[in-house]
């Protein structure tokens, strides 16, 4: 069994406004700002402990229930905003706001939707698995476009009404936005490459299954070939912040589908070829009653080739089952200790 984690970024969302002039009511431009900034800083809170819950393994129930509250959040911050008026006839940057939050909501309630849907069947092909997730990273593009808009309204608004925004260093909720976009970015592509020699080699074994020796031939080729590419792209691919176990554990799973694609797999074909054509010796030895010597011999040597090759091919069988499961808790295990390192926690 293999693991996807899916979560979404959505990381120019938080927009920080720090803003050097303060008083206590909407008259003021720079409260007005600090206003719509902080209901802002209220959902990336609230997105941050859905996507911790949901990244490090937390039961579907107290998932769902925070992605809830999310959604909750978004809409009375868009309320709040809505309610606000307009700043000496200036409404633009309030509307804006509302905007982006209307455009959040449904890309969470609706977008992500449809996307969970692609998910229940996007492990039945590679296909499925990359449209899937191209589906996810278009949204996610529709919002960081669309919050790169509202930012850009943020930095009008202000110039227009004398307002300082204050740059500097991030503070930690825009850290924790930033390093959720960042390992997602980095894990997917590697998650692609383990997710398409891993299905291959599922459907190598179930040709196997079958004894289906064109369909073996096939996804043996297939599988190799993967492998070979699979490996090619890791070794290109950089360590994520001096940690590079993702890449190692992929790896020596490609590895292992090379050897066995290469040296194994020929052995299992034998065997099933062998057998086949034994079944069809024995099939003419039981048509006659009569045997000579030659044909009795012939055929007991035949039995004798057949047990001797079902030895080999279970021991090769129990070999390939134990190296491979292996391989895959290891591939596993170093997804779950990747984003128990990276991804940030937040209650």
């Amino acid at each position: 069994m293999n693991k996807l984690y899916i979560f979404s970024a959505f990381t120019l969302f938080l927009l920080f406004t720090v803003i050097n002039t303060m008083a206590q009511d909407f008259e003021n431009a720079g409260t007005y700002m600090s206003f719509i900034s902080k209901q802002h800083q209220t959902i990336a809170k609230r997105f941050l402990a859905y996507n911790s819950a949901s990244s490090h393994g937390k039961n579907e129930k107290k998932v769902t229930a925070l992605k809830e509250k999310l959604l909750d959040e978004i809409q009375e911050s868009k309320m709040n905003i809505s309610g606000m008026h307009s700043f000496k006839n200036d409404k633009s940057y309030r509307d804006s706001a509302v905007s982006f939050m209307k455009l959040y909501y449904n890309a969470l309630n609706e977008d992500y939707s449809k996307i969970v849907n692609m998910q229940e069947i996007s492990e039945q092909s590679y296909d499925l698995m990359e449209a899937y997730l191209l589906a996810k990273e278009m949204v996610d593009k529709k919002m960081d476009e669309a919050s790169t808009a509202l930012h850009v309204e943020e930095t009008k608004f202000a110039a227009a009404h004398n307002v300082s925004l204050i740059t500097g260093g991030k503070d930690d909720l825009e850290n924790m936005m930033g390093q959720v976009a960042e390992t997602g970015n980095y894990y997917h592509p590697v998650y692609l490459i383990f997710f398409k020699s891993y299905k291959q080699d599922a459907y190598l074994l179930d040709a196997i299954e079958k004894k289906n020796i064109n369909g073996i031939e096939q996804n043996r080729n297939t599988l190799l070939q993967y492998a070979k590419n699979g490996l090619i792209k890791l070794d290109t691919t950089k360590s994520f912040k001096g940690d590079n176990s993702l890449v190692l554990s992929c790896k020596h799973l490609l590895e292992f589908y090379l050897m066995e694609a290469t040296d194994k797999i020929p052995t299992v074909s034998d065997y099933i070829l062998k057998q086949e054509a034994f079944g069809k010796t024995q099939k003419e030895f039981d048509k006659k009653s009569d045997h000579t010597r030659g044909e009795v011999d012939a055929f007991n040597k035949g039995v004798k080739d057949v047990n001797n090759g079902v030895k080999i091919f279970n021991a090769t069988n129990a070999s390939l089952n134990q190296n491979r499961n292996d391989l895959i808790n290891n591939w596993n295990a170093a997804v779950n200790a990747f984003f128990d390192q990276h991804m940030p926690t937040y209650n």
